[in-house]
Order: structure tokens, then sequence, then C-alpha cells
């Protein structure tokens, strides 16, 4: 249990976090990725260096990706350190270093020592500042493979907030490798789903969502598809049991490279996800809409989360 709290006017405000997990469940056969999705990841660190991050809000299940990662990398061949703050699951084999970054330390000055132990593979808890942010960069270009979490909305958002953090940096574009944005969204109970005819506004904004995406993605008929919605039963009262991760996964390209090196002057979020679109990227909200139209979630659920 992760407890935090802090006083208000008329006493605490407390948030509880319920850990209850099988360190076994932490594989990226398990994480419900699409082949597509986990092939890239699955290239990407194969590699013996550079940087993978990712993106979302608080509680959006980056940790249990990285993990999954660390895990699958988990080999005997392998030296694995991870910088946490704070340490929320043990992993058998991997050395695991808290960073108590309220008593003044940075990740930063771990990720220094840390390098001088020789690792192959470093995972950072988040990267925060620039320290870190440079720190991290330049250990993933010097034959280290480095994963870490970076508060962002979208792929595209994490590019230009980092740009904001470290300025034009020509070693970041050769470095950063991919980058994943993800949110959870609930399941819906199989047995107690129901099927509906979604109405012509609901179909335009279908529509308009998924217009463009690559060929490569399987679609239903447009003009003649069906939504579903969660029912409530006594087992499950709000219709829906379990989460699954809905994935934005931007693989840098020459084109992308070419934003962070400074090479297009434009450099702003709708300009990198449009170029990410034209190579092949779903965007969440897309993931989102795709998850519903298989019934796996409801769009009111995408609209909510993403």
């Amino acid at each position: 249990m992760r407890v935090e709290t802090v006083p208000t006017m008329y006493g605490q405000d407390a948030v509880l976090r319920l850990f209850n997990f099988d360190e076994s469940l932490l594989n990226l056969a398990h994480l419900n990725l699409g082949d597509k999705h986990r092939k890239e990841i699955e290239e990407i660190i194969s590699h013996p260096r550079g940087l993978v991050l990712v993106v979302g809000p608080t509680g959006s299940g980056k940790s249990t990706t990285l993990y999954s990662i660390l895990n699958g990398l988990n080999t005997q061949d392998r030296k694995l350190i991870t910088l946490e703050d704070p340490i929320e699951y043990s992993l058998p084999g991997i050395s695991q270093i808290p960073i108590d970054t309220t008593g003044g330390k940075s990740f930063a000055d771990g990720l220094r020592a840390v390098l001088r132990l020789d690792p192959d593979v470093v995972m950072v808890g988040e990267i925060r500042d620039q320290d870190t942010a440079r720190t991290a960069i330049q250990a993933s270009i010097t034959g280290h493979l480095v994963l870490s979490t970076f508060h962002a909305n979208s792929t595209s958002a994490a590019f230009s907030r980092m740009i904001d953090l470290i300025g034009v940096n020509p070693i970041f574009s050769s470095a950063i490798r991919l980058v994943v944005a993800q949110r959870l969204v609930r399941c819906l109970v199989e047995s107690t789903k129901e099927e509906y005819e979604p109405d012509d506004a609901t179909r335009a904004y279908v529509k308009r969502v998924l217009e463009g995406v690559s060929d490569s993605v399987v679609l239903p008929d447009l003009d003649n598809f069906k939504l579903w919605r969660a029912v409530a039963s006594d087992e499950f009262p709000f219709g829906y049991k379990g989460r699954m991760v809905v994935m934005e996964q931007l693989v840098v390209s020459e084109t992308i490279q070419k934003f962070i090196r400074g090479d297009i002057e434009d450099v702003n979020p709708d300009a990198i996800e449009k170029a990410a679109k034209a190579e092949g990227m779903l965007t969440l909200e897309q993931a989102g809409v795709l998850a519903a139209l298989r019934g796996e979630t409801t769009l009111e659920e995408v609209g909510r989360v993403i």
C-alpha cells in the first residue's frame, strides 16, 4: 500500500494505492499490445544503446510498462540497474536503488554514480530536470540502453517539452529511439456488454478520428458499424472489469530527427504528430476508438480518459 497525505483546512486528504501484484505478470506478452507495437518495442530494446521514454499522466501504467520491458531484458549476460523514487515492485536479478528526491538528491546524481558500475541497461524513474535529461542522453549514446518516464500528454508533446527543457540538441536526436504515450481504460465485461446503433454524430466523429489511418490497420465498415455499452450487474456494478493499456508509439525516424536537430524550424506538437501519422503512427485517440470498435471498451470511456 502506498499512501499520500496532505493536511487541509478540515483534516487530512489521503490517497491510497493498493499494490496486489504477481511479478510473473510483468511481461510484454501480458500487456495486451498489438503485434505491431510489441514488435517495435522488442526490436528497439534488442539494441545495446539508445533512449526509450514512456510518457503519460500519473496512474497511466508507465511503471508497469517499464518493469515489463526490464523483465524481458533480465538475462544472465546483462547487468540492469534502476533508480526509483520509490521502488514500487521488487524484481529479482536487478539492482534497484531508491532515490529520495525529497531529501535534496536528484536522479542525475544517482545516474552519474551508476554509470561507473558498468550497467548494460539503466532505468531512471523519471526525467524531471535539465541535468537528469542531459545525463540520460549522454548515457544512452555511450553504450547503455536507458529507459525512463517523462510527463507529457502525447509522444509529440514529449519532444517539444524535452526541447524546451534542454534546447535543440543534435545528440538527443541520435539518442532517442522510441517514445510511448499511454493511458489505461476500463474493459467491458464480455458477458454483460450490450451492442447498440450509434447516432449520426457519433458515426461522424469516428470517421473523422480514423481518417487517414495507415492501410495496415484493419477497419470495419465506417458507414455501418455498431458500438458497445456497459451494462451493470450484481457482480460488476459498473459493467467494467479490469483495465487495458491504450498506446501511441512513435519510433524515431529520420524525419522526426530533423525536428529534434532543428533542421525544421516549426517544432510544435501538431507538426511532429502530422509527420508521425504520415509514417503510420496511430494516435492515442485513434487507438482508443479502435478498441471501442472491437468491443473492448466504450467510446464514453475513451472520451473520459483520452
